[in-house]
């Protein structure tokens, strides 16, 4: 900003390699990035962009060094707010803040935006990409992979992935299978593959020239020009395919997604799952506004919307929709993800709870996700400065005492308050408008559903009531677990997107007492209390096989891969109080892989599961396989999650295996099939 003060004009004359910043909307801190301004830079020809995101432990200097002058492009290299970001959260709105910067002060060619990035940026490309795949002309991926991602989302972006088949960190499952499914569905990707190189494909030398050659021809195309789009919303962050979003969810907490076919005769056929209201930006359509557009919804009648169309037209099941739309946010699934949006944050801690709340917000600060970050870091410590790969590198985000709040502070920022209303007053002053009441010995649900308070912790997303359009995430407890860094329900909500926004769990033991969720106007899901899980699925072990029989069942499969949840307790769940609705919510879009494998290696890998040197945790087959039987040269269909495609990858290495992602969720498997106790 100084050098900018001084010189007003500086930004146009700048060429070359820079590392620059931009000032985040979330906190004001200055969040840096490297970039690349091609010398033949002219305003008058708009230039593209490559974007690079870089791998865990990296950041926008280290892993793009090989940055240099391409003729009318720019190239960028992020950080996503930390070395370890996974480009979600605020991870991925710093790569979204730092286009937007680009595209203000340079001129742009918006339909040549590419994304790349390898490991944990060839990650980030599945999350952003299915996220926004209207932004982007296409991607770079090395040794990528997608856990939760809506895969159909991808269909429209151009892809070009290079993978080693014996990558021992992100296994070539997390990314074959689903670019296979996506291929079959009409997707344009090319997988090349290679072995020998394990965790280093960028040294797949044939594969990036190819990759390369094969990026600098693939151009955005225009918005009037796509007509068929299968979008599944997950949170209120990303709703948007193309020009139509989520505008509305459905009734259940659940992903909204909805697929068109649009015609250049003015016709739409539309598929509405869990959509409530579905806004066509018909300004960006194939469609001619000065013509009646024809529509079918979910196979019913055709219905007319007469001429002339306006920019904005909204339909749902019933057909064309014109109620005003509420001043008021919408309640939609996603969880405290959605309070890391790249909108100001700020999070508030009590002073009446001692300095474990204090601490808890510092922990809270050096996060880009709702997760609570200590000292300690799975992943390790940068060698040089010493930071925590996981935590935020430029800035701890803004934490202030709750006597320190201000009414604009409550109005402009989505709230972090760490504290129950004896120990936090803006708790205090905002919990009279929320469905949960917290008494002397219960956590009391405004339509009758309580839970005992006693060594209970509780976590609660909702709409802040003196903000119409910014949410609260609030954490309380009376124990002191609750607050400490990797709190078990900051975990669940840094961990991915879910459709909880009530979560009861006992903070010591790390165990889920029960999770609820809201409807779109914010009352409680209308649902009849399911019969609580089985009492034999106390243990980790026993829940992950329970998990992994009922998945099998919902895929029609020989076999199951059974894996335990990672950073919960011994008992996940506790059977005196959970449903499997309640292990549902936590399954968001977890959907099911098949793979197809022989015999023969069906039996190797079960020797890799048993084998304590190979396993860093529970893996088993469900049900076990019998001492005698398997034939080595027929095929077994096997099931898993894919949020289980690493562990389970990892063992798999170089097997041979066919994939298919299907489009069976996980969560309704779990409803279906989870053993319950007897009423």
């Amino acid at each position: 900003m100084k050098r900018i003060d001084e010189d007003p004009a500086l930004l146009g004359k700048l060429r070359g390699v820079q590392e620059w910043a931009y000032e985040s909307p979330v906190d004001g801190s200055g969040q840096p990035f490297k970039l690349m301004i091609p010398t033949d830079y002219d305003p008058a020809k708009p230039a593209g962009i490559s974007l690079y995101m870089h791998g865990l432990t990296g950041d926008h200097l280290k892993h793009s060094t090989g940055m240099r002058d391409r003729e009318g492009n720019f190239e960028i290299a992020v950080l996503g707010r930390s070395r370890g970001g996974g480009y979600l959260g605020l991870s991925g709105a710093d790569v979204l803040h730092v286009l937007d910067y680009v595209q203000t002060h340079w001129k742009i060619d918006d339909r040549r935006i590419q994304l790349s990035g390898g490991s944990m940026g060839g990650g980030g490309i599945f999350k952003l990409g299915s996220r926004y795949p209207h932004l982007f002309s296409s991607a770079l991926m090395t040794c990528g992979f997608t856990t939760q991602e809506p895969i159909n989302n991808l269909l429209t972006l151009p892809i070009y992935a290079t993978h080693s088949n014996d990558d021992p960190v992100v296994p070539v499952i997390t990314a074959r299978g689903p670019f296979q499914t996506l291929r079959a569905r009409g997707g344009r990707n090319i997988f090349d593959e290679t072995t020998g190189l394990g965790h280093a494909a960028w040294d797949y030398v044939e594969g990036n020239q190819r990759a390369a050659a094969w990026g600098q021809k693939e151009v955005r195309p225009k918005s009037q020009d796509v007509l068929r789009i299968d979008y599944t919303a997950l949170d209120s962050v990303a709703n948007r395919g193309w020009w139509a979003e989520v505008a509305e969810w459905g009734p259940e907490p659940k992903p909204a997604r909805f697929i068109l076919t649009a015609t250049r005769t003015n016709s739409l056929t539309a598929e509405l799952r869990n959509v409530g209201r579905l806004t066509l930006r018909i300004d960006e359509s194939p469609f001619d506004a000065s013509q009646p557009l024809r529509v079918t919804i979910n196979g019913k009648p055709e219905i007319e919307i007469p001429a002339p169309l306006s920019a904005r037209v909204d339909i749902g099941e019933a057909g064309l929709v014109t109620a005003a739309k509420p001043v008021r946010r919408l309640h939609t699934p996603g969880g405290a993800y959605q309070l890391y949006n790249g909108e100001p944050l700020l999070i508030v801690y009590g002073t009446q709870g001692g300095a474990k709340l204090k601490e808890a917000a510092e922990a809270a600060a050096r996060s880009w996700s709702p997760a609570w970050l200590g000292d300690q870091d799975m992943f390790g410590r940068d060698p040089d400065d010493g930071v925590p790969f996981s935590h935020n590198l430029y800035g701890s985000l803004r934490t202030k005492a709750d006597h320190e709040v201000t009414a604009e502070d409550l109005a402009q920022n989505h709230l972090v308050l760490i504290g129950h209303a004896g120990e936090n007053s803006i708790v205090k002053r905002l919990s009279a408008a929320w469905p949960v009441r917290i008494t002397d010995t219960e956590i009391a649900c405004d339509d009758g559903v309580t839970f005992s308070r006693k060594g209970r912790a509780w976590g609660l997303v909702h709409l802040n009531p003196e903000a119409q359009d910014r949410l609260v995430f609030w954490v309380g407890s009376d124990v002191d677990a609750a607050y400490a860094g990797n709190a078990l329900i900051p975990y669940i909500h840094g961990s991915n997107l879910h459709a909880a926004d009530l979560i009861v769990a006992d903070p010591v033991k790390r165990s889920v007492v029960a999770t609820r969720s809201f409807a779109p106007d914010w009352s409680w899901t209308k649902e009849t209390r399911a019969p609580k899980i089985a009492k034999t699925l106390a243990s980790a072990t026993e829940l992950a096989n329970a998990i992994a029989e009922s998945v099998r069942l919902a895929a029609g499969c020989d076999y199951a891969i059974a894996t335990t949840i990672d950073n919960f307790g011994d008992m996940p769940f506790d059977p005196a109080t959970a449903t499997a609705r309640d292990v549902a919510n936590l399954c968001y879009n977890d959907l099911i892989d098949v793979i197809e494998i022989d015999g023969a290696h069906l039996l190797t890998l079960d020797e890799r599961f048993k084998s304590p040197n190979r396993m860093p945790r529970y893996l088993a087959f469900q049900p076990a396989l019998p001492a005698e039987g398997i034939k080595p040269g027929k095929k077994y269909r096997v099931a898993l999650t894919a949020s289980n495609g690493f562990p389970a990858g990892r063992v798999l290495l170089d097997l041979p295996v066919n994939q298919e992602r299907t489009e069976l969720p996980a969560a309704e498997a779990i409803e279906r099939f989870l053993p319950v106790q007897e009423n």
